[in-house]
């Protein structure tokens, strides 16, 4: 009887410490899986983040594609819109106070079936131009129209070199260098200034608001909220052939639909 309760004695007491064990080994185990999954969770989060990022820009890129039309109000981005849209231009039409939007199919000539595009005809009057921003952060290519008459009208010129360099400006176009067609309307008229005057002048005027804000940024003690919208530095004469985004130019005729210069960059890649 005593060897047995020696014995049972034992057994308890190696089941005692098998016992012991068991839970250590237990506790360990579980804080381990504990920091296991705690790791997972952390690389799930980051991969989730990182598709999210990454499709978020994808997106964003594939958002892009309109073609915004722009420019200061009466220069014929509607009568354009509708040549676009129908192939022939209205008898009048009347100062929109709304986007117009679109798919027109613009064709090369005859015989061409052409392409779809989006387009956005955007109201010009100075008091609606906040809201363009929206659009230019869609916009995959701008056509900006400008009234070829006016170029001797000093507030005419001021006014559309400082809507050009809004767009121009915007952080989105800088962004993806959207490229911006220049287009002079009106160009059938006997009075029309040629391309090249009109773009000198645009180059003068933007030149003189950048002069104008680098002196008030010099006042206010720092020129770091200037934005460079061309390839030299700050200082440099404006030129329109430098600019970050793509700049082109022709002249053209919205009402009378002669758009040759302006079609091949509509449909180019």
């Amino acid at each position: 009887p005593r060897r047995w309760e020696k014995r049972r004695g034992e057994d308890e007491r190696m089941a005692e410490e098998f016992v012991r064990v068991a839970t250590e080994v237990t506790n360990v185990t579980t804080a381990r899986s504990i920091g296991l999954a705690e790791l997972v969770l952390l690389l799930l989060v980051i991969v989730c983040c990182a598709y999210a990022i990454t499709k978020a820009l994808l997106l964003g890129q594939k958002k892009r594609s309109l073609l915004l039309i722009v420019g200061p109000a009466s220069s014929g981005k509607t009568t354009l819109f509708k040549q676009l849209q129908y192939g022939e231009a209205p008898s009048s039409t009347v100062t929109s106070v709304v986007p117009n939007e679109e798919d027109c199919r613009v064709r090369q000539g005859e015989g061409d079936q052409g392409q779809t595009v989006r387009v956005v005809d955007y109201p010009g009057h100075v008091k609606l131009r906040s809201g363009c921003d929206a659009y230019l952060q869609r916009a995959k290519k701008i056509v900006f129209v400008t009234d070829s008459l006016v170029y001797n009208d000093s507030d005419s010129v001021r006014e559309a070199a400082g809507f050009l360099f809004s767009v121009l400006a915007n952080p989105g176009v800088l962004r993806h260098r959207v490229p911006v067609f220049i287009a002079c309307n009106k160009s059938d008229r006997m009075n029309a200034f040629s391309v090249e005057f009109v773009k000198r002048r645009l180059e003068k005027e933007i030149d003189v608001l950048l002069s104008t804000v680098g002196g008030l940024s010099d006042t206010k003690g720092g020129g770091d909220d200037l934005v460079n919208i061309t390839s030299v530095g700050l200082g440099e004469p404006f030129k329109l052939a430098n600019c970050l985004s793509k700049v082109s130019s022709g002249a053209m005729s919205a009402l009378k639909g002669n758009l040759k210069t302006l079609k091949p960059y509509l449909t180019a890649a």
